[in-house]
């Protein structure tokens, strides 16, 4: 049996890995996927998001807590700046770590330096309003439009203002990008530098929302991982 831990990104919360929770619990592995303070049915906390330390500490006691060992950790999109600092903070416990078109920044960086004419920063108490979807992108049907966007909230600005910190180089990573993710999104920046890195990533046919809208091909990317899967996706340190 392998424990998950699934991160979501930015104005979702644990709810966002709905469709893919059970296809790995029905595998038989352990699954857990928290909402960030501040998001989900945490919302009424988005004041006590000051740091991405928050979100890290949190994650962190969960793993602590559930004594949860050889982790497989998984960053959806925002998610991704949680994961790597958790992987860096209790490398023992975690066994592989996936970023799913997550935002990665290179080792050092804030989330903000991905963005491009950044500019003048936010404060850092500044919240973000949520962007509703709609059908229009061919990744929803008009059922999951209603359902998601009745959950969206707002996202804090201040995790995205503190420097990420490098992964112990013991630690496989896999990065998998959605290919129909539109252009700007912080993905699109993490891509670029890992292919000039000469890292060859998983890339599947579906939009940004993936464990939303392609749960299946996302639970196989995932259970590939287990330790008790016969195969493995390739994994690549950073």
């Amino acid at each position: 049996m392998t424990s998950f831990v699934l991160v979501h990104g930015a104005f979702r919360g644990g709810w966002a890995w709905s469709r893919v929770r059970p296809l790995l619990a029905a595998a038989g592995h352990d699954v857990h996927a928290p909402s960030l303070i501040g998001a989900g049915e945490h919302v009424g906390r988005i004041a006590e998001v000051t740091g991405l330390d928050v979100w890290v500490d949190q994650v962190t006691a969960l793993i602590e807590l559930e004594d949860l060992a050889d982790v497989v950790l998984v960053g959806h999109s925002q998610g991704g700046l949680v994961t790597t600092a958790v992987a860096a903070r209790v490398p023992d416990r975690i066994a592989a770590l996936v970023h799913l078109d997550a935002a990665v920044p290179a080792p050092g960086e804030r989330a903000v330096d991905m963005m491009p004419g950044a500019g003048t920063l936010p404060p850092r108490e500044a919240t973000v309003p949520s962007r509703p979807v709609s059908t229009e992108s061919g990744e929803y049907d008009a059922a999951t439009v209603a359902w998601l966007n009745a959950r969206l909230t707002a996202s804090p600005m201040a995790p995205a203002l503190d420097r990420v910190p490098v992964v112990p180089s013991g630690i496989p990573e896999t990065f998998v990008f959605c290919a129909r993710t539109p252009d700007g999104y912080p993905s699109g920046a993490t891509r670029a530098r890992v292919e000039a890195l000469g890292v060859e990533p998983v890339v599947i046919e579906a939009g940004h929302d993936a464990p939303l809208s392609a749960p299946a091909e996302v639970a196989r990317i995932l259970l590939a991982h287990s330790t008790t899967s016969p195969t493995k996706d390739s994994s690549h340190d950073r």
